[in-house]
């Protein structure tokens, strides 16, 4: 599902940062896309984003277990950081250290400019129901439709046992355009 943007400037280029090599994003023309190829951090700003730092070593459930690479913690501050600059949303598991760690507001919580919610992934199309937090920076958030939809319950487990890590963590295509669309919302500070 499309966000409608009736902004006059519809040219906007996005930044989606830590996004996987072979991430749908790269085939959207309205954005530069840093993967493990392009070094997030060679970023340098001047236009909204859409993060996608590691999760691994910021989760809740399995972070004590995680085997992130060097500087990978690291980069969801870095991508925190770079939300708070350039505004935009950064998306999360539920529960994710990161959003204590980096001082972003919880799931119904604003601080400044800034806001959280919690999005079921599977209302744009995921094949699980994988909860997710997403905090919006400056985004004019009245204008965001979320597509609410009914999802089954159970079974999940299984699915995700069935699933590829690649399948499980990449980013459907309706996610992936609704969060780039969300970020082309971003308002000037």
């Amino acid at each position: 599902m499309r966000i409608a943007i009736h902004d006059s400037d519809t040219t906007k280029t996005v930044a989606v940062l830590c996004c996987s090599n072979n991430s749908f994003y790269k085939s959207m023309h309205e954005v530069e896309a840093y993967d493990m190829r392009r070094d997030a951090k060679s970023f340098v700003g001047g236009m909204p984003i859409v993060a996608h730092p590691p999760c691994r070593a910021w989760s809740a459930y399995c972070g004590h277990q995680a085997k992130p690479l060097p500087g990978e913690k690291e980069l969801g501050l870095w991508c925190a950081d770079q939300l708070r600059e350039c505004g935009g949303v950064l998306e999360h598991p539920a529960h994710s250290r990161l959003f204590d760690a980096a001082g972003l507001p919880r799931p119904g919580q604003s601080v400044g400019d800034m806001k959280t919610i919690s999005v079921w992934q599977a209302w744009w199309g995921y094949p699980m129901r994988k909860a997710t937090w997403l905090c919006f920076s400056r985004v004019k958030t009245e204008k965001l439709v979320i597509p609410y939809r009914l999802h089954d319950q159970g079974g999940d487990r299984r699915r995700q046992q069935l699933m590829s890590k690649h399948q499980r963590a990449a980013t459907v295509p309706a996610f992936a355009r609704w969060l780039v669309d969300a970020a082309l919302l971003v308002y000037e500070a």
